[in-house]
């Protein structure tokens, strides 16, 4: 079974470590913005900018993922306010690599995640 599975294409998860998200809240900090990502189901998520310039910001969104290693996951949603987010997620290393779509315009970042809740 697919912890976060992609219509129509085969995704194995990670057979060591495996980190359960549904349900979860992940903390994402990037130098004083924090922002609080929870996994409602296995392709919807919502997010709040908890600190920083974006604070109150908030979306639901859908997403899709796959597992690109036992510990890092790729994973990719559209905003309701037309932005763009991919992302690879490094619960090893606590590490989020962010790549933004604003219209045509790209950024990168790297920034901090952890898990806040435990099941």
């Amino acid at each position: 079974m697919c912890l976060l599975t992609l219509p129509l294409m085969h995704c194995t998860p990670p057979k060591d470590d495996k980190v359960e998200l549904i349900n979860r809240t992940l903390e994402y900090q990037y130098d004083e913005n924090v922002y609080h990502l929870t996994f409602d189901t296995d392709s919807t998520l919502h997010w709040q900018a908890m600190k920083g310039n974006e604070v109150g910001l908030k979306g639901n969104e859908v997403y899709i993922a796959e597992w690109i290693s036992n510990d890092k996951l790729f994973i990719t949603w559209g905003e309701e306010s037309g932005t763009g987010v991919s992302q690879v997620l490094d619960f090893k290393k606590g590490k989020v690599f962010n790549h933004l779509l604003f219209g045509r315009e790209l950024y990168a970042g790297e920034g901090t995640i952890k898990i806040l809740d435990n099941k």
